[in-house]
C-alpha cells in the first residue's frame, strides 16, 4: 500500500483537487449585501458632518462626532456580535438588523435636534455592527473550504467600490437635491440589502448540549485576541488617520473651493485600491510582509502631507492615488499578518480584534482632530495626520517589521505547529487549544 503523504502535503492535495463551485447564489447575495451596506455607510459618513453643521449649527468637533457616532455604535456592537450571532442565529440577526438599518435611513428625515441625530447614528451603527458580523461569519461557511482564499478575495473586492461610490454620491446628491436626497438614496440602498438578506440562506452553527450559561457567557478571549493586539494597534492609528479624510475632506475642499477635487480624490482612491489589491497580496506571500507594509505606510504618510499642502486640485488628486496605494494595501496586508499568527480556530477572533481596533481609531478621530481644525484649521490637522502615520511606521517596525516575517513561515515553531496562512490551511493536532476548548469542527485534521 502506498504510504500517505505528510499532513501538509495531504492538505495541499485536497485544496488543489477541490472543484466545488464558488459563485453560488448565496455567495452572490452576500456580496451584494456587503456592497449595499458599505455604500450606505460611506454616503452617510461623508455627508453627515456637513449636515450637522448646516442644519444644527454644530462646530467642527460636534459635526465630526455626528459622523463618528455611527462607528462608535458599530464598535460597541462588535464586542458582543462575534459571540452572539452564532448563539442567536445568523439569519435572524441579519434580517432583523438590516431591517432596522433600512428604517434608520428614513428616520433621518424626521430628526429635529442634534441630540436625536446622535442617538439615531448610534442605533444605526449597532444595526450595522451586528448585521455585518453575522454576514461575514456566514460567508466563510458559504465559500467552499478549498477555495476560501479566492472567495474571500472576491468578497473583499466589493469593499473597494463604496469608498468611491459613497462619497461621490453624497457630494453630488447634496449639491443637486439637498440632504433629503442623500437620505432617500441611503434608504433605497439599505432596502436592497434587506431584500437580499431575506433571500440568502446562511449556514448556522449549533452546539448541542451546551448549557445556556456557557452559551451566553462572554469572556475577554471571545472579544480580543492577545496575539493580534499589538499589530492591531497599527490599525488603530490608520483608522484615526483615514477617518480624517472621510469626515473632514468634504468641508475642507469646500472651504478652499476644490469640491470637484474632493470628488475626484475618492474616485482615484478607489480605482488605485482596486488595482493594487489584485497583486500586492502575491508580493507579500513571496517576498515577506515588510516589502508591502513599509512602502504602503510611507505612501500613506506622503498622501496626508499632500492634503495638508493642497495648493491645487491636481495635488489633491495625487494624494488620493497615494492613499489608494497606501491605505488600500495595508488593510489586507495587516489581516494576512494577523492570520499568520493565529491557529485556524482563532483567526476569526484575530480579525475581529483588527476591526475593533480600527473602528476605535475611526470613532475617536473626530473627537481628537476636530479641536485641531477649530484651533488651527484643516492644513495643520492633516499635517498632524501625516505625523500619526509616521508613528504607525515606528510602531509596526517595533512589533513586527524587525522580525522580517514571511507569509507561510512561522517566526518560531512551537508544539510542532506550522501555519501556512496563504493558500494552505494549517495542520493542527487534535488537542486542547490555548483556551481549554476543543478545536472547532472547521479545524482540519490529519
Amino acid at each position: 500500500m502506498r504510504p500517505l503523504p505528510p499532513p501538509r502535503e495531504r492538505i495541499n492535495c485536497v485544496n488543489q483537487d477541490t472543484k466545488e463551485p464558488l459563485l453560488s447564489w448565496n455567495f452572490i447575495l452576500a456580496i451584494l449585501i456587503n456592497l449595499a451596506i458599505t455604500t450606505a455607510f460611506f454616503i452617510l459618513v461623508t455627508g453627515m458632518a456637513v449636515y450637522a453643521a448646516t442644519e444644527f449649527g454644530a462646530g467642527q468637533t460636534a459635526a465630526g462626532f455626528a459622523a463618528s457616532a455611527f462607528v462608535m455604535g458599530a464598535l460597541g456592537a462588535r464586542f458582543f456580535a462575534g459571540k452572539y450571532v452564532n448563539t442567536l442565529g445568523r439569519k435572524p440577526i441579519l434580517v432583523i438588523c438590516l431591517g432596522l438599518f433600512t428604517v434608520a435611513g428614513i428616520l433621518y428625515l424626521w430628526v429635529d435636534s442634534y441630540q436625536w441625530l446622535i442617538a439615531l447614528r448610534i442605533v444605526h451603527g449597532i444595526a450595522l455592527g451586528f448585521g455585518q458580523t453575522a454576514l461575514t461569519a456566514a460567508v466563510f461557511d458559504i465559500i467552499p473550504r478549498g477555495r476560501r482564499g479566492e472567495g474571500s478575495g472576491y468578497y473583499l473586492l466589493a469593499n473597494s467600490l463604496p469608498p468611491a461610490l459613497g462619497p461621490l454620491a453624497a457630494i453630488q446628491l447634496t449639491e443637486s437635491y439637498g440632504f433629503d436626497g442623500m437620505f432617500y438614496a441611503v434608504t433605497i440602498v439599505s432596502a436592497a440589502s434587506f431584500l437580499c438578506a431575506c433571500l440568502v440562506n446562511t449556514p448556522e452553527v449549533k452546539r448541542k448540549g451546551t448549557p445556556i450559561r456557557d452559551r451566553l457567557r462572554l469572556r475577554p478571549s471571545d472579544v480580543i485576541e492577545p496575539r493580534a493586539f499589538s499589530i492591531a494597534m497599527v490599525a488603530t492609528l490608520l483608522g484615526l488617520t483615514f477617518a480624517s479624510v472621510m469626515t473632514f475632506l468634504n468641508g475642507y475642499a469646500q472651504s478652499i473651493g476644490m469640491s470637484d477635487g474632493a470628488s475626484l480624490y475618492f474616485v482615484v482612491y478607489a480605482a488605485t485600491m482596486l488595482v493594487v489589491r489584485l497583486f500586492m497580496g502575491k508580493i507579500q506571500d513571496r517576498r515577506g510582509d515588510n516589502i508591502v507594509v513599509i512602502p504602503a505606510l510611507c505612501s500613506f504618510a506622503v498622501s496626508m502631507g499632500l492634503l495638508a499642502w493642497s495648493p491645487n486640485q491636481g495635488v489633491m488628486v495625487a494624494s488620493g492615488v497615494l492613499a489608494g496605494f497606501g491605505f488600500g494595501s495595508l488593510l489586507p496586508a495587516i489581516q494576512a499578518i494577523i492570520a499568520s499568527k493565529m491557529r485556524t480556530h482563532r483567526i476569526s477572533i484575530g480579525i475581529s480584534t483588527f476591526f475593533i481596533m480600527m473602528d476605535l481609531g475611526f470613532g475617536l478621530s473626530p473627537l481628537l482632530l476636530g479641536p485641531l481644525v477649530d484651533l488651527w484649521g484643516f492644513h495643520v490637522m492633516y499635517a498632524g495626520c501625516a505625523g500619526v502615520v509616521v508613528l504607525a511606521i515606528v510602531l509596526y517596525w517595533l512589533v513586527h517589521g524587525k522580525f522580517r516575517v514571511k507569509q507561510g513561515v512561522a517566526r518560531r515553531r512551537t508544539r510542532n505547529w506550522v501555519n501556512d496562512a496563504t493558500g494552505v490551511m494549517p495542520y493542527i493536532p487534535p488537542t486542547k487549544d490555548d483556551d481549554g476548548e476543543a478545536p472547532s469542527a472547521k479545524t482540519p485534521s490529519a
